[in-house]
């Protein structure tokens, strides 16, 4: 016999189109028991888009966890349920987009001998998907698999960007198995602060907890390009304007956690590097960090460090 899922899912707009996210779980239909948890950012997007990106997450992990279940999808977005229900019409081209793709995994699981129904619920009773959702708001991306699930056991994979202003740079929660990223941006002006702009974004995706300049002329215009592509403002940290003090302000950066962007000169991506690499201050200058450049780093919670990417373009 299929075996019985149900999905709770849900999606949120910090402005309506804004600062955007999604969150998604799947639980056992007979025991309660939690299978899986999605959330992702989603940078600026509507709150109907969220809720179908997060329709489409949910139905996605339990299509992972048994292609042939019977899914029942519990959301309070009544929008989304009478529109996959088809009692209602889809006009919007992103959502009608959206649908098609919710409907392909259906249509999966409906082949493999399964089954998807839909069902509205108050707010208050999908508490857990919201918070999932508000994860990917902050800027974290959670995929995570429990005990029965797809993997059969659990998993993390989480954080990842968004939201700056001053208030977004707060400290915030280290998870287990989720990696504190720093994304270093070499100074730049005119073509090649607008390039390095849109290599932030594309890397991604959403905008980070944080954006930090060093205040120097250069600085401020590289952060007022990236800010822009990401619809974030940046903070203002004098303490990446020399490079006497880069160990310093890169433990400060790696103490808030998340994911936070640092636009400063080269002499300084090239220290916080050194730093982070174990090199002698007098070899920081062989280290490449061309103006709008972006090195990439990775901090476990073990302690390990990852250089992802360095002078990259």
């Amino acid at each position: 016999m299929s075996r019985r899922l149900t999905v709770e899912a849900d999606g949120g707009s910090r402005g309506n189109p804004g600062v955007a996210g999604y969150g998604a779980l799947v639980r056992d239909g007979e025991t309660g028991a939690l299978l899986a948890e999605r959330a992702e950012p989603l940078g600026k997007a509507s709150n109907n888009v969220a809720e179908y990106r997060g329709l489409i997450a949910g139905l996605t992990a339990a299509h992972e966890i048994d292609p042939g279940a019977r899914v029942l999808v519990r959301m309070d977005s009544k929008l989304v349920v009478e529109q996959m229900a088809g009692r209602w019409k889809i006009k919007h081209e992103d959502m009608r987009r959206l649908a098609l793709q919710a409907r392909d995994v259906v249509e999966a699981i409906k082949d493999a001998g399964g089954s998807v129904r839909y069902e509205w619920i108050p707010r208050a009773e999908n508490k857990d998907a919201d918070a999932l959702s508000n994860d990917g708001m902050d800027g974290l991306t959670v995929r995570r698999d429990h005990e029965g699930g797809a993997t059969g056991g659990a998993t993390d994979a989480a954080a990842a960007p968004e939201s700056a202003s001053g208030a977004a740079c707060a400290p915030v929660p280290r998870r287990d198995g989720t990696p504190v990223r720093v994304v270093l941006v070499t100074e730049a002006e005119g073509g090649a602060a607008q390039q390095a702009a849109r290599a932030v974004e594309r890397l991604l995706g959403g905008a980070p907890r944080c954006l930090l300049e060093a205040g120097t002329d250069a600085s401020t215009e590289t952060a007022a390009e990236v800010g822009d592509a990401l619809g974030v403002d940046a903070v203002v940290d004098s303490a990446w304007a020399s490079a006497d003090d880069a160990s310093g302000a890169w433990e400060r950066v790696v103490s808030r956690g998340g994911t936070t962007v640092v636009v400063c000169p080269a002499p300084v991506v090239q220290a916080a590097l050194g730093h982070v690499l174990g090199m002698p201050a007098e070899r920081h200058e062989r280290l490449a960090a061309a103006p709008g450049s972006l090195t990439g780093v990775e901090v476990w919670t073990d302690g390990d460090v990852s250089v992802a990417f360095t002078n990259r373009t």
